[in-house]
C-alpha cells in the first residue's frame, strides 16, 4: 500500500474537510468517491468533498510536505480544488501543484469560475489521482478510516462513501457506507452520548460490517454496559486553548454473550479521535494506556499494539469479558464557536499531541465509571485474592454459629444475618448468606480510594448494613480471616 499517502495525505484532507463542516454549524455533508480506472498501472482518482464553508488557499500551505514523500510517478502532486461560500456569487475551480516552489506562478492556476444558477450553497471538494499497484487494498484501507468515524457518530456531519471500478465501458458502483437517518445520533445528544451511542452501533453491527443492526445481538442491548469518562484542562489554560478528552468503554460480560458476537475476550479494539476526526497520533495514546493501573480494575494487561488499520489493540491475559471496546476523543472546546478573520487560524491549526495526562485521566474516569455499577466484574487484583478466602471463611463461620449450644447466641446471629428462621438447610443458608455479605464487603471496599480505605476503623461483618462504611485498608493488612471480617 502508498503507505505516505494512505496514512498521511488523505487523513488531512478528511480531517480539514471535518473543519469545514463544524465550523459552519449547520448540518453537512461529507462525501468520500474512490473511483479505480483500470490501466496499467491502474490510476485511483479520490474525491473529498463537503457542505461546510468555503476553504482558503492557507489550508493546503502545509501540505508541501506529502509531495516529497510520495513519488512522482505514483502522484504528480496536484491537487484540484473546487470551492464557494455561502455568500459568494460564482464557484471558484483551482490547480494546486505542490511540487512547485511557493513563488512559483505554476503553483497555483486559476480556472474559469462557474456562477451560480439558482439557491444559496457553501462547499469544498479536493480531488488528486495516483498511480496505484493495488487499488483494493488503498480502498479497504479508505473503508475503515471512513468507518471509524461513524463511531463518533456526529449528528451534524452524514457521511457518504462511495467505491467505483470502471474498466472499459464496464463500471461497477458501490457504497460500502452505511449511514443514514435511522442510525444517526439525535441532535440532542452530547458529543460523548454520541460516541457511546456510535460504540455501541459499532458493536451490533459487527464492525459496520452490516448494514442494519444484528437481531440477535440487538435483542441483548441490554447486556451492553457503558462508562464516560471526562477530563478537561480549562481550569489551567487560556479559553482559547481549552482541550476537553472524552472516553467511553463498552463492556460485554463474558457469561451473557450471545452466541453470534464472535469476538474474543482476550482482546479489546481502541478507537482514538482527535477534533472530530480519526487520530494520527496512535502511538501518544498507546504509551498513555499502557501506564494505566488496570490492575485496579481487575485487568491484566499482556500486550498493546497499534494495528495496521489504524487502531490500538490490547490483548488481556484473562477477563470476565466477552468483549471491551474503548473510544478516545480529544478535541478543543472552543471552536468553531470561537471565529477567526476567513477561518484560517481554525481550519490551518495543527493537529497536536493530544495531553497524555488528560487521556489518562479520562479513561481511568471511565473505568470508575463502570466500577461504580458493576463493582464484581472489576474488582482488583488485591480484592479478587481476597475473594479467595469467602467459601472457606464462610463455611467456617457457619459452622460455628450452628455448632452452638447457646440458643439465644445462634437467634441473635440469625437475626443479624437478615434470616427468619433456620428451619430448612440451615447450614447452606447461613454459609450462603454469610458469603454474599463478605462479598458486598469486599466489593463496596474496593470502590474506595487508598485513602478512603484507611480513614475510618473496619467494623464487624454483622454491622454491614450501610457498606459505605465498610472500609478496610488493603495496605497493610494480609488477607486473612480476621482482616476480612475487619476484626
Amino acid at each position: 500500500m502508498e503507505a505516505s499517502l494512505a496514512q498521511i495525505l488523505f487523513p488531512t484532507l478528511i480531517y480539514h474537510s471535518i473543519q469545514r463542516c463544524r465550523v459552519s454549524e449547520t448540518l453537512c455533508r461529507l462525501s468520500v468517491s474512490l473511483k479505480t480506472f483500470q490501466e496499467n498501472p491502474p490510476l485511483l482518482r479520490i474525491s473529498i468533498s463537503d457542505t461546510g464553508v468555503g476553504s482558503t488557499l492557507e489550508e493546503f500551505l502545509k501540505l508541501n510536505i506529502y509531495a516529497s514523500m510520495i513519488s512522482s510517478e505514483q502522484w504528480d502532486g496536484v491537487l484540484s480544488v473546487t470551492t464557494t461560500g455561502m455568500n459568494d456569487k460564482e464557484i471558484q475551480h483551482f490547480c494546486l501543484n505542490l511540487r512547485e516552489s511557493t513563488t512559483s506562478n505554476r503553483r497555483l492556476t486559476k480556472l474559469p469560475s462557474t456562477y451560480k444558477t439558482f439557491g444559496t450553497f457553501s462547499g469544498t471538494e479536493v480531488c488528486f489521482s495516483i498511480r496505484a499497484r493495488n487499488p483494493k487494498e488503498f480502498d479497504l484501507w479508505a473503508v475503515g478510516f471512513v468507518k471509524k468515524m461513524l463511531i463518533l457518530k456526529d449528528p451534524n456531519i452524514v457521511l457518504e462513501l462511495a467505491l467505483e471500478n470502471i474498466n472499459g465501458r464496464m463500471s461497477r458502483r458501490d457504497f460500502p457506507l452505511h449511514e443514514n437517518d435511522d442510525t444517526r445520533a439525535p441532535l440532542s445528544l452530547s458529543s460523548i452520548k454520541c460516541m457511546a451511542f456510535g460504540l455501541q452501533e459499532y458493536s451490533l453491527r459487527h464492525g459496520f460490517t452490516l448494514s442494519k443492526e444484528c437481531e440477535i445481538c440487538s435483542s441483548h442491548r441490554e447486556l451492553l454496559i457503558e462508562g464516560n469518562g471526562v477530563a478537561c484542562n480549562s481550569e489551567r489554560n487560556r479559553i482559547r486553548d481549552q482541550v476537553r478528552v472524552e472516553a467511553v468503554i463498552l463492556v460485554v460480560p463474558a457469561k451473557l454473550q450471545p452466541s453470534c458476537w464472535s469476538v474474543t475476550s482476550s482482546t479489546s479494539q481502541v478507537f482514538c479521535f482527535q477534533d472530530y476526526a480519526p487520530s494520527s497520533h496512535l502511538d501518544s495514546c498507546l504509551v498513555t494506556l499502557s501506564s494505566l493501573d488496570w490492575l485496579s480494575f481487575g485487568l491484566r494487561m499482556k500486550e498493546a499494539f497499534v494495528e495496521s488499520e489504524g487502531k490500538i489493540v490490547i490483548e488481556w491475559e484473562d477477563t470476565a469479558f466477552a468483549f471491551m471496546h474503548i473510544a478516545i476523543h480529544c478535541y478543543h472546546k472552543t471552536y468553531p464557536l470561537i471565529k477567526c478573520v476567513l477561518d484560517t487560524a481554525i481550519l490551518t491549526r495543527d493537529i497536536s499531541v493530544p495531553d497524555r495526562n488528560l487521556i489518562k485521566k479520562a479513561v481511568k474516569a471511565a473505568l470508575e465509571d463502570l466500577k461504580a455499577s458493576n463493582t464484581h466484574l472489576f474488582l482488583s487484583s488485591q480484592a479478587t485474592k481476597i475473594q479467595e478466602y469467602v467459601p472457606d471463611l464462610s463455611r467456617s463461620l457457619a459452622s460455628l454459629i450452628l455448632s452452638s449450644n447457646d440458643s439465644e447466641f445462634k437467634q441473635e446471629c440469625t437475626a443479624l444475618l437478615g434470616l427468619s428462621s433456620l428451619q430448612s438447610n440451615p447450614e447452606t443458608l447461613v454459609e450462603s448468606c454469610i458469603s454474599e455479605k463478605l462479598a458486598r464487603i469486599i466489593e463496596a471496599n474496593d470502590k474506595k480510594s487508598k485513602a478512603e480505605r484507611g480513614a475510618v476503623v473496619p467494623r464487624s461483618l454483622f454491622e454491614c448494613g450501610n457498606l459505605g462504611e465498610e472500609l478496610i485498608d488493603e495496605e497493610n493488612v494480609e488477607a486473612d480471616e480476621d482482616y476480612i471480617l475487619g476484626y
